[in-house]
């Protein structure tokens, strides 16, 4: 006010962060400091940019805007593992080796890379508005991640090209237009992760295949 600049006109007030159900407090030592947790999953083999994403990935997933939530390392580890390493991490790797192997060129993930599935931005950004950051990152875990797993168990496109290239082709672009719209949803949640996404959908080769996420 004394700046002369309008008062907000909407605040945001989140609940507390507890460890195990209870507060955290010194005297009981169990307060979780984020950047003993980083220089844990560095220990652990994750670079910096992997550990500053997988602890966004867990305090955005799993600790509500508006609610309260809590942390522990074990529960961390286990939705990590879920999440990222078998999750995100895998899918990448799979959808990226089957284009490789396909012979799939940067022509054609240039073609990929442009069919942008708008409406269902449209729902990850409405959510991302409302400040439902967990609802967010459920959308895209559930709703691309998830929708991406079965559609190669029910297509089984790696089987299919063997026999009719054509449709086999079909499903792997399909799935990197897929990979793609996560690459995009991931950008304000894992910006890194979602960096190396890009990077190896724009250069398919074998070596350029990123390693998001070790499992720990």
């Amino acid at each position: 006010m004394s700046a002369g600049l309008p008062n907000s006109k909407q605040i945001i007030i989140h609940g507390f962060i507890t460890s195990g159900g209870q507060k955290m407090s010194k005297s009981l030592g169990n307060v979780a400091d984020p950047y003993e947790i980083l220089t844990k999953l560095e220990s652990l083999g994750l670079s910096k940019d992997q550990a500053v994403d997988a602890l966004r990935y867990y305090l955005l997933r799993e600790i509500s805007t508006f609610e309260d939530g809590d942390y522990t390392w074990e529960r961390f580890v286990e939705t990590y593992n879920a999440g990222l390493a078998n999750g995100i991490g895998n899918l990448t790797s799979r959808i990226l080796k089957m284009a490789v192997n396909a012979g799939i060129d940067h022509k054609t993930i240039e073609v990929v890379v442009g069919d942008v599935l708008k409406d269902e931005l449209d729902i990850w950004s409405g959510l991302l508005e409302k400040y439902e950051l967990n609802k967010a990152c459920d959308w895209i875990w559930k709703d691309v991640v998830k929708s991406a797993d079965v559609y190669i168990q029910s297509s089984e496109p790696f089987k299919k090209i063997k026999v009719d290239r054509e449709n086999g082709e079909n499903d792997i672009r399909h799935l990197l237009s897929e990979l793609n719209l996560l690459a995009l949803a991931l950008t304000p949640i894992l910006p890194h992760t979602s960096a190396e996404i890009i990077k190896g959908l724009k250069s398919l080769k074998l070596e350029n295949i990123p390693k998001l996420f070790p499992r720990i």
